[in-house]
């Protein structure tokens, strides 16, 4: 197996060093991938059958996303030879912080509510942005 091209590599090391740490299955959460979408292009590699593995390069919006969750830097993006995706991370960072997607995060850690709660004013607050 191959390992994980260099900007993969970057993503998972900023994800292991972000204070506090972040899991895949957080990290997925907060870009709104699944966890083995994340996985996937973080590894490097999706795994096709238990024999059979192919290399996975993560498109450039979804290395932007990931970049932006981790804390990353345009400029490691580009050091990484990715420069489209360094584009949209700077542009997602230009924009600043999505009023919808912080509110929706503020619904999740919301005390006194149930996970069954807080999914229903999440799925209200998605429609009402549409």
């Amino acid at each position: 197996m191959h390992p994980p091209p260099p900007e993969a590599q970057l993503i998972a090391r900023l994800r292991t060093e972000h204070v506090p740490p972040l899991s895949m299955r957080e990290a997925a959460r907060r870009a709104g991938f699944s966890v083995a979408t994340w996985t996937q292009n973080e590894q490097g590699y999706r795994k096709v059958t238990p024999l059979l593995t192919i290399p996975i390069r993560a498109t450039d919006d979804k290395l932007a996303r990931m970049a932006l969750i981790v804390g990353a830097k345009p400029a490691q993006l580009r050091d990484a030879d990715r420069g489209e995706a360094a584009r949209i991370l700077q542009a997602l960072i230009d924009a600043g912080p999505d009023p919808t997607a912080q509110l929706a995060e503020a619904v999740r850690n919301a005390g006194g509510l149930t996970e069954r709660q807080k999914r229903a004013v999440i799925d209200i607050i998605s429609r009402d942005e549409n």
